[in-house]
């Protein structure tokens, strides 16, 4: 019975030695190209139950290159008037300070960003926070 224990086991580890090598990784970006940004002062579009807008930014650095192999993360500048320190912020962003739950979050393409924000009932308020601050884009 040891023996049998010891030979499956032996079995298993080499089996996984093995299937590790077939591994490929695939580097395209050596580093992150840092875009940065300015949220408009008006939506692109905005539902008419006001639930639900996005606006657009065209960002000419998004190539079909990027779009295919990397990722993008983006970074709103949070700023307060009562003294704490301003901070980045990553999307999605869900805010739940406000009079109802929101949240904004990034989707992209060839040569632009969306930014969509959703909430229970009204998006306003959220984007009123949002539009004039500064947005950071990470591509990597």
């Amino acid at each position: 019975m040891r023996k049998l224990l010891i030979l499956s086991s032996l079995t298993l580890f080499i089996f996984g030695i093995f299937s590790c090598t077939n591994i490929k990784t695939q580097n395209i970006n050596d580093a992150n190209n840092v875009v940065m940004l300015v949220v408009p002062e008006d939506l692109s579009s905005i539902s008419d139950d006001e639930k639900y807008a996005n606006f657009e930014i065209d960002v000419p650095e998004i190539t079909q290159d990027v779009y295919d192999n990397s990722s993008i993360t983006a970074y709103i500048r949070r700023t307060y008037d009562d003294g704490r320190p301003e901070r980045w912020s990553e999307l999605p962003q869900p805010f739940l300070s406000l009079d109802d739950s929101s949240i904004s979050y990034l989707s992209f393409g060839v040569g632009f960003i969306r930014i969509s924000l959703q909430s229970e009932t009204s998006i306003l308020e959220l984007f009123d926070l949002m539009k004039g601050n500064d947005l950071k884009l990470v591509i990597n």
